[in-house]
């Protein structure tokens, strides 16, 4: 298909853009319970006349496993996606797309190669000044060890389901717009009472903290502690090679951005480059030493004792570590030095219940918020029966009103919990302090002010409409292809 691309790509008008499927290094899902019939070896389920491959399987775990990476700032690991069985998840997700390829298939849709050629001279992972590249497709595919037969076949089902989609499209029309935009922007005129409670006013009762603690002593626990043999590598003052710097940089640019998120140039953010330059020299030697400890070549020199939460450690790592085990360096600062910081880990204890004193501030605060809820609770269902509330006029979903005796979060608090309450009057706890309401009246903003927001709640209109009759028609066609699940999950 590539060699057919680039003979009569002269020919083609690009129509359209396809996102690119994610190319991830993420750690591929082990197989555990599949079933290993030879006629189903290359498949881990089919839908209908459709097969799963195991590819296919592999390829969109990697990517929905790159997302929770990214989403929790690189925290996400191997082990948390066995605990929330994002292999099943991912199954779970082929075998309804499948479900709707069938159903396009039923339908009469196809995907000619000459739109998969459209959609890969378009996709910028694979353009070089604005034109498709062979040699970084191939690569990219390379990399990623995707094979391009593979890459294209997940590719037509993407623009499949997108025509199948298109094809069920259905319009937004003035009731659907006039209901969201009820929904979005209804006022609401609203009188509140504020009752305040001060937690000094609480009095604690020792008999009934250690009431608390005898019932909930598996709730007050010490944290992990971990004894670590260490090492330090300070920082290292490299020689100023400018041409070593410069070529970090280049390398680094978009790391160094000014106050208006401008990449500065080499010379502003020198010393920036030099200290980061530095800091991965220092990382090489630290990797290094780490190596080296591991032989028994170099001697550590130092205990640190690190508990659960302590800046500065990766504890999914010392979570994971067997004592003995030697920890990879990371960055570790001493005496006000930057540096990296090399470990093993010499013992480890496990959480136990705290003694009664040790748990007693903890319990305090505890008793101390219960207490302090409980008595604004009791005081706004007494203000709500005999409600002496004060008209702050007219609010509405995105409106920040200034309210004297609250702070500019509690209020935005306060609104967003009234208006995803359906009840005319209540109470909400904010701290240490309750804001009782009732809504005297409603009314919808005027038409001159929902035109600036028309474009939005349409496109929010359809969406929702579509979205609810794709979800309606998956759940009707649940039965009609029949479904073989061999992968079992690990």
């Amino acid at each position: 298909m590539i060699t057919w691309m680039q003979k009569h790509k002269k020919y083609l008008v690009v129509t359209i853009w396809v996102s690119t499927i994610a190319f991830v290094g993420a750690g591929f899902v082990g197989w555990g319970a599949y079933d290993m019939n030879t006629n189903r070896a290359k498949s881990v389920a089919k839908v209908g006349d459709r097969s799963i491959s195991i590819g296919e399987f592999q390829q969109k775990y990697g990517t929905m496993y790159e997302y929770y990476v990214n989403a929790s700032n690189g925290k996400f690991s191997q082990e948390q996606a066995e605990q929330m069985g994002l292999d099943k998840i991912v199954l779970q997700r082929l075998i309804q797309d499948n479900i709707m390829l069938n159903y396009a298939d039923e339908l009469g849709l196809s995907v000619s190669d000459e739109e998969i050629i459209l959609a890969l001279m378009v996709d910028p992972s694979f353009l070089i000044d604005g034109k498709f590249d062979k040699a970084k497709y191939e690569n990219a595919l390379k990399q990623a060890r995707i094979t391009p037969k593979d890459y294209e076949h997940n590719l037509a089902n993407t623009l499949l389901l997108d025509k199948l989609f298109n094809a069920l499209r259905v319009d937004a029309n003035s009731k659907d717009f006039d209901m969201l935009a009820a929904s979005y922007f209804m006022q609401d005129r609203v009188s509140i009472q504020i009752i305040n409670e001060d937690k000094s006013s609480i009095k604690v009762d020792e008999n009934e903290l250690k009431s608390i603690w005898e019932k909930n002593k598996d709730k007050y626990l010490t944290k992990t502690k971990y004894t670590l043999k260490s090492k330090f590598i300070p920082k290292v003052a490299s020689d100023e090679n400018l041409t070593a710097l410069k070529e970090y940089y280049e390398e680094n640019r978009a790391e160094y951005r000014d106050g208006f998120d401008k990449i500065l140039s080499f010379e502003a953010a020198k010393d920036r480059v030099k200290d980061d330059y530095d800091m991965r020299q220092t990382r090489k030697l630290a990797l290094s030493q780490y190596l080296k400890a591991k032989k028994g070549e170099v001697e550590l020199e130092f205990d640190i004792v690190a508990l659960d939460g302590d800046y500065g450690f990766d504890f999914e790592e010392l979570k994971n570590a067997q004592v003995g085990d030697y920890i990879k360096p990371f960055k570790y600062r001493v005496d006000y030095k930057d540096g990296y910081l090399i470990s093993k880990l010499e013992s480890k204890e496990l959480p136990t219940p705290m003694a009664y004193e040790n748990a007693k501030e903890f319990i305090i605060d505890d008793y101390i918020d219960n207490k302090l809820s409980k008595n604004l609770e009791a005081k706004a269902k007494s203000a709500l029966n005999n409600f002496n509330g004060t008209d702050i006029g007219f609010v509405a979903r995105d409106t920040r009103p200034v309210i004297k005796g609250l702070s500019e979060n509690e209020v935005s608090e306060f609104v967003n919990l009234i208006f995803a309450n359906s009840a005319k009057d209540g109470y909400v706890i904010l701290g240490n302090k309750a804001v009782v309401y009732k809504i005297l009246d409603q009314k919808l903003v005027t038409a001159k002010e929902l035109s600036g927001y028309e474009n939005l709640l349409r496109n929010s209109a359809l969406s929702i409409k579509n979205e609810q009759l794709i979800e309606d028609l998956l759940s009707s066609l649940q039965h009609r292809y029949k479904i073989e699940q061999y992968y079992k999950g690990q």
